[in-house]
Formats: structure tokens, sequence, C-alpha cells
């Protein structure tokens, strides 16, 4: 189960299930292929307007994360993060490493460019490449719906979809004014 505090300090696009504690990922991730290949694929299934709103909501959303991290960094200072690592000794033959998850093999493979090119061709990547980014879009339409279902955002998408509103009042004198210049 993931820590509410986290999820509320934490970028993330929920239609993409992509998290991070990076502001530059997250927009790097905003304007990747995937992201737009998952917008459009949602767009098949959804109005337009619906799905502008959708990236406008998640843009927004994520910037007032980025406005709640730095208040709490203000207000908190930066804390150094703790070491997984302390106390763990050598006699445990644990090595620290860098390592790639490959999301659709579920396998971990170290961060070295020959290692990560060889998983990258290889027949099964690129099956399961092709298996996972399918089920994928066709989740990111649930999440989409589900997102679109709370109450909170049924407001703001139907707010949204009516445009600027104009006083009608607002309309009656500019009509009064077209009339005159006639």
């Amino acid at each position: 189960m993931r820590d509410r505090a986290m999820d509320r300090i934490q970028f993330a696009c929920s239609i993409c299930k992509f998290r991070t504690f990076e502001n530059e990922e997250m927009e790097k991730h905003l304007q990747s292929k995937f992201h737009k290949e998952v917008l459009r694929y949602i767009g098949t299934k959804l109005p337009d307007k619906t799905v502008e709103f959708l990236q406008k909501y998640i843009v927004n959303r994520n910037k007032k994360i980025g406005k709640r991290r730095q208040e709490l960094s203000e207000k908190e200072g930066t804390k150094p993060k703790p070491d997984p690592f302390k106390g763990i000794g050598q006699e445990h033959f644990f090595k620290k490493i860098e390592a790639a998850h490959c999301m659709a093999c579920d396998m971990l493979i170290p961060a070295q460019q020959h290692l990560l090119q060889r998983h990258l061709r290889s027949v099964d990547h690129n099956r399961n490449r092709r298996t996972a980014a399918e089920h994928f879009k066709k989740a990111s339409f649930h999440i989409a719906k589900s997102v679109l279902n709370s109450k909170h955002i049924v407001k703001m998408l139907e707010k949204y979809l009516k445009g600027p509103q104009v006083p009608q009042q607002h309309l009656m004198i500019n009509s009064i004014k077209g009339c005159r210049q006639v």
C-alpha cells in the first residue's frame, strides 16, 4: 500500500500509470511518444474536448504538486535520504547496482549499455512490448473513465466543455452596440 503523504508530493500521470519525484521526468513523460499514443487511443473512445481536458487536468495537477513540493522544501529544508544499505555488512554479499526494470518482461537488467541494447533487440522483449502496449492502452481508457467519473472532475469537465461564459447582460449590451453601428 502506498503512503498517501508520498502520493501528495509525487508527480503522476494517472492514465499512463507513470509516477516520479522528478519534475523534469514528468515533463519529459508528458511530451513522450508513449503518452501521446495513449491520449490518441483514448481519443478514439472519447470526444476530443474531453481528451484535451484530461491532458490539461494532468498538467495542472502536476503544477500544483510542484508548488506543494516547493512549499514543503522551503518549510522543512532538504532532508538527507536514509541509506537503505546502512547496517548491511559485507558478510551478506550485497552489491549496490543500477538497473532498469523492463515492465513488459518484468525483469531487471543491469544498467550497462550492451546488456540494455541486447534486451531491447530480443524477440521476447519485442513481443512482450507490443502485447504490453495494447494492454496498457486499453487499461488507460478505463482509468480515464474512472478519473472522469469523479464528482469533482465531472463538474470541472462540464465547466470546461461549456467554455468561457459571457454574462447574459454583457451579450445584450454588445448586441445593442452592434445595432447602433449599423
